[in-house]
This record gives C-alpha cells, sequence and structure tokens, in this order.
C-alpha cells in the first residue's frame, strides 16, 4: 500500500529533518524494514553539468564539481594519466543514489539516458586529448549507448535518484 509517512502530524518527505528526542534521524525502520530515508536532495534533481573540450584542461572537474557537490561522489576523482591538460585519463566514481542522465558526445551523439536510475554509482573515466574528448563507465553494472569518446567536445549531467 503506498502513501505518505507521518511522524508528529507530518508527512516524512525526505527533504527535512526528522528528529526523535532532539536527534536528527537518516533512517526510520518499523519492525526492522526501512520505511524512510532522508535525503540530502529532492528525487530527479539534476546535480550538475560538466562540459569539455578537446585540447583544453580537465582540472576543474576536481577543484570545482567534487568540491561544490562532494554528497556526489564516493571518493575523490584522481588522474590515471597525465593532469588535466590534453593526453589526460580522470577517474571519479559517483556515491550511490547518484549516476549519469546524459552523455553527449560532438561526434557521436547523445545517450539522453544515461546508464539510467538503476545504476546509481559507478565508476567512470573521462578523457581529454588534443582532438577527441570522452566519458565511459568502467565499472559498477550499466553502460552508454554512444560510442565513448570521439572528435570535439563532450558533457555529461549527474542526477540524484535516491536509490
Amino acid at each position: 500500500m503506498a502513501g505518505d509517512i507521518y511522524f508528529n502530524g507530518s508527512a516524512l518527505t525526505g527533504q527535512h529533518d526528522t528528529y526523535l528526542n532532539g536527534v536528527a534521524m537518516d533512517n526510520v525502520y518499523l519492525d526492522g524494514v526501512k520505511i524512510w530515508t532522508r535525503h540530502p536532495y529532492a528525487i530527479g534533481t539534476e546535480i550538475f553539468t560538466y562540459s569539455w573540450g578537446a585540447g583544453g584542461n580537465i582540472n576543474n572537474f576536481i577543484s570545482t564539481y567534487h568540491a561544490t557537490y562532494p554528497l556526489a561522489f564516493a571518493s575523490t576523482p584522481s588522474y590515471s594519466q597525465g593532469s588535466g591538460s590534453p593526453d589526460s585519463t580522470l577517474g571519479f566514481t559517483l556515491a550511490d543514489g547518484f549516476y549519469v542522465s546524459y552523455y553527449n558526445q560532438d561526434e557521436y551523439g547523445t545517450d539522453s539516458d544515461g546508464v539510467g536510475a538503476s545504476n546509481t554509482g559507478g565508476t567512470y573515466n573521462i578523457w581529454q586529448g588534443n582532438t577527441v574528448t570522452g566519458l565511459a563507465r568502467t565499472g559498477g553494472g550499466g553502460s552508454l549507448s554512444i560510442t565513448s569518446s570521439g572528435n570535439n567536445g563532450s558533457s555529461f549531467k549527474v542526477t540524484y535518484s535516491g536509490q
């Protein structure tokens, strides 16, 4: 049976702090079954869009995006090759509940549903070259439906699913 859960006369939406004896709750269980979770964002919220061009630098993914949206990441992004300018590979892992909902590669088109809300978390690589860019899911299930890298620029969106 679907419906709202009420606590002290207020519907638990997942977006507001809920307190019991002055202590904020992250989860509510009933008979050992989780019936409510506090969410850091409304479900379906687009957290950020990241775009980069061939021949550029991708250091701002760490310094700006990871720093601004730390809840979206399971760990700090790091380079497996290079240091941000062309011929670099930057790996990152999204936290559970966050997923790539959209990916565009200028040469190969758009994957408009990313890897889907049921495939949250996961590990990815961003490629930065003199003439190419790209994104690929390298672990955690699911995959993008277009070629991972090609000429010109790329962009992707990260969305919160709460799953």
